[in-house]
């Protein structure tokens, strides 16, 4: 899987390829997610849900805010604005976000904050809890995230 993933990331990158390929049309893929996330939420999870998209985030493996930026704008994920509070918080604003168009109570989504917590892990060599603290779909102007660093990671001895 690693070596597939790997070829696969390479293309994900490259805006070219990204451009000029088949794409499933996104209304499709936009329903067949939702049905996922929704059998993940109906059955009890979650959690499982943000920690799918941290692995997720870990994986595409940005070195910088900018290329996180340019990540989730290839992948229809949304505009991203990202600020840092201090040393230990970020604030994240996410306009045009997947499923706008959604009403509920509460934020909705957990998926990208984990996508957001894994990639902020790779950028900053520290592991991150990302929270949704406002959500297009209770009627706000953008998503509002907000990640704060709980640990530094071990250096790897070279």
């Amino acid at each position: 899987m690693e070596k597939i993933f790997s070829d696969i990331l390479n293309t994900v990158k490259d805006e070219k390829i990204i451009k000029e390929s088949k794409k499933i049309p996104m209304p499709y893929f936009g329903l067949f997610a939702l049905v996922i996330f929704d059998k993940v939420k109906e059955l009890g999870s979650e959690t499982s849900l943000y920690e799918i998209g941290e692995e997720f985030g870990k994986m595409l493996n940005p070195k910088s805010i900018e290329e996180i930026k340019k990540l989730f704008e290839l992948m229809n994920f949304g505009e991203l604005e990202i600020e840092n509070l201090d040393s230990k918080r970020i604030r994240i604003y996410l306009k045009n976000p997947p499923y706008c168009w959604i009403s509920k109570n509460e934020p909705i989504h957990d998926f990208i904050g984990g996508v957001l917590a894994g990639c902020l892990e790779k950028v900053f060599k520290k592991k991150f809890i990302v929270n949704e603290l406002e959500c297009v779909c209770q009627g706000k102007s953008r998503c509002v995230f907000e990640g704060i660093a709980v640990e530094n990671l071990p250096q790897k001895e070279n």
